[in-house]
């Protein structure tokens, strides 16, 4: 074929269905890709120059005739065609879907979950791929099913899209969409008419692909942790447990602190209730309240497990009640790709601390692996972020009426005088927070982006270091987002230039660790013992061996080198949705306008919670007063609470 081909929507006249829909730019991305050996971008041009999309064919059937190639040779034709004859999956499929615009990570996906079927799968229904492959969305599976010739208001194009609609409500948090809203996002994606996709409900229905329930759209995964947790919950709660002597409670706890009134309440409603949730503020004394929960138990020779739903909060669980506790993955043997293990969790009480941030589906799981006559302690602020899966399952066991629930309200956190609780129950109630520069919550106003980040830098360098003593290191920016100059990924590499310049450093992609730096783990570690979001210091660095050694708070030390490099980030500054589930001493929390789409009223009440020695916020007035009134409708489309008061199951 001549080398004026038409380089942009050049076909192939060999076959059909999709053999007749590979492009110019499928065949070359696919050539030059990881799939095909010896050919790299550069011989995959020149060889689709000359043969078009019929490149594939030739290099497998009739390699001689590459060899003429310029610059190809037969080595390297050799190599590629017998790297395309060991293939896995049938060459020019792969090539389609390069053609359809798909990247290496979304083909990746897609043979791995149907292997064989890909083929299949691909040519008969591609809008199905939404439902089975995940973060695989309606978009992607419609340059698929465009490049087939797929019409606009087909049936499988429709059901495609309400699959992803109800699944989009579930992403941010929803366990269901209503029909309405499901219709109305289905008809932005397909641009055809509401009645259209209306229509086809019922046949997603009657498959089994949605489920219709209590006047919402379910996937099934998620309609099935809210109805089988509704049931377990509601036999747990039913089911008598052995009393304990409540009436003789403890006035003082083993550290010599005295029980208020409100704690007194609390303890003889947990240790009395199958069921139970301990709610309340920052400093409210919810792990008061929970050390003497487990100090009575202990004492009656009872068995206590203790889970959070991150590494994070699983770990200050830990410190701060003394007792061994772990993540609710771990708890159930999750093994990535495999699913959970343990069907059965022995014990006679499990509490789960940091409840705001448990979704419903891992609390489904967690449920049915505990038998009736096990207790069960749900504690957590109602009032922080909810958590990143779908469901609300703390807010839905309060407002159901079914659960005892206990109510802290007192302040004992900071000491007498802090303005910290104070400031965060003013942020929680819609009002500006009272601000002091000489105690420990105070707001520093700049007006610009760049000033806001220069201040930073001197709060951290010279400011609080002078006028407290603190030790820069120990000080944690918390920031909205990631991106941005105000960012958390850009304030590291800043912060680091400004307060660590120098010495031993290692370089993964972007980002250089160097000696003494903080490190933040990002993936959970078995092997290391080291859960997600901990954050440790860089105490070794051997650029020879290209290893260094991170410390933990603990004393436990890490090795890292190679590929594990990419498990840390830097951690002088973080999100507010990583430090959620632990606490720091000193925060400086940049507030901008730049920010505007993250400045909510949970945001920062939950970051401003989270400090308790000292929390300055620096930032714009009219960005903190936008945060502070920004409360608009959290509520989750959820029927937990409606099933919990029913006791479905």
């Amino acid at each position: 074929m001549d080398k004026d081909v038409d380089k942009k929507e050049e076909r192939t006249t060999q076959g059909n269905g999709y053999l007749g829909a590979l492009t110019r730019e499928g065949v070359v991305a696919f050539l030059a890709g990881k799939w095909v050996e010896g050919i790299g971008e550069v011989y995959a041009n020149r060889l689709v120059d000359r043969f078009g999309t019929d490149a594939i064919r030739v290099l497998t059937e009739e390699p001689a005739k590459a060899m003429d190639v310029e610059g190809l040779g037969k080595t390297r034709v050799e190599v590629a065609s017998e790297s395309l004859k060991a293939l896995p999956y049938p060459a020019n499929l792969l090539a389609f879907l390069f053609s359809c615009g798909l990247n290496d990570t979304e083909i990746g996906k897609i043979f791995g979950k149907y292997r064989k079927r890909t083929e299949e799968v691909v040519t008969s229904d591609p809008y199905g791929m939404v439902e089975d492959v995940w973060r695989f969305s309606f978009f992607s599976a419609d340059k698929v099913g465009k490049r087939l010739g797929i019409a606009e208001d087909d049936p499988r194009r429709l059901r495609g899209a309400l699959l992803t609609a109800v699944k989009r409500y579930a992403e941010n948090g929803h366990l269901f969409a209503t029909p309405e809203e499901a219709v109305n996002l289905a008809s932005t994606f397909t641009k055809c008419e509401n009645d259209k996709v209306r229509n086809e409900i019922p046949y997603l229905v009657e498959e089994g692909r949605l489920i219709e329930s209590r006047g919402g759209l379910y996937l099934p995964v998620y309609y099935n942790a809210e109805k089988e947790g509704a049931g377990k919950l509601t036999e747990l709660a039913a089911t008598p447990v052995q009393p304990l002597p409540t009436e003789n409670l403890p006035e003082v706890s083993e550290e010599g602190h005295h029980y208020s009134a409100e704690q007194k309440e609390a303890l003889g409603m947990i240790l009395s209730s199958p069921v139970s949730v301990l709610t309340g503020g920052p400093g409210s004394g919810k792990t008061t309240v929970l050390k003497g929960v487990l100090e009575v138990m202990e004492k009656a020779g009872k068995k206590v497990l203790v889970a959070a739903p991150t590494g994070r909060a699983a770990k200050r669980a830990a410190n701060l009640t003394g007792a061994d506790a772990t993540t609710i993955h771990r708890l159930l043997g999750y093994r990535q790709g495999e699913g959970y293990y343990n069907k059965r969790i022995d014990t006679d009480m499990l509490v789960i601390d940091e409840g705001s941030m448990m979704e419903q589906v891992l609390f489904d799981h967690l449920l049915q692996a505990l038998s009736p006559g096990t207790r069960v302690v749900l504690v957590g602020d109602v009032d922080q972020l909810p958590a990143i899966g779908a469901g609300d399952v703390l807010r839905d066991m309060i407002e159901s009426g079914t659960i005892p629930v206990a109510r802290l309200s007192e302040n004992f956190r900071q000491g007498e005088g802090s303005l910290i609780a104070a400031g965060a129950r003013s942020i929680n109630s819609g009002e500006i927070p009272e601000s002091d520069p000489e105690r420990d919550f105070m707001i520093v106003e700049e007006n610009s982006v760049k000033g806001i980040h220069d201040r930073i830098l001197r709060l951290m360098t010279d400011e609080l270091p002078s006028k407290y003593g603190i030790n820069p290191w120990e000080i944690q920016v918390v920031t909205p987002q990631q991106i941005g100059p105000l960012g958390a990924r850009q304030l590291n590499i800043d912060i680091q230039a400004r307060i660590n310049p120098e010495g031993p450093a290692l370089r993964r992609g972007a980002t250089v660790m160097r000696l003494g730096d903080p490190v933040m783990q990002t993936a959970n570690s078995r092997e290391r013992r080291v859960y997600n979001g901990e954050i440790g210091r860089i105490t070794d660095v051997d650029t020879d061996r290209q290893i260094l050694k991170v410390e933990y708070s603990d004393g436990r030390l890490s090795e890292y080198s190679g590929s594990e490099l990419s498990e840390l980030v830097l951690a002088y500054a973080t999100t507010v949705h990583k430090l959620q589930g632990s606490e720091v001493k000193y925060m400086i929390f940049p507030i901008t306008m730049a920010h505007k789409p993250m400045l909510y009223r949970n945001l920062l009440y939950t970051g401003v919670s989270r400090a308790t020695e000292l929390c300055v916020l620096v930032g714009e007035g009219e960005a903190l007063r936008y945060a502070v009134g920004n409360s608009p409708d959290s509520t989750r489309n959820s029927n937990f609470k409606y099933r919990l008061r029913e006791g479905q199951s």
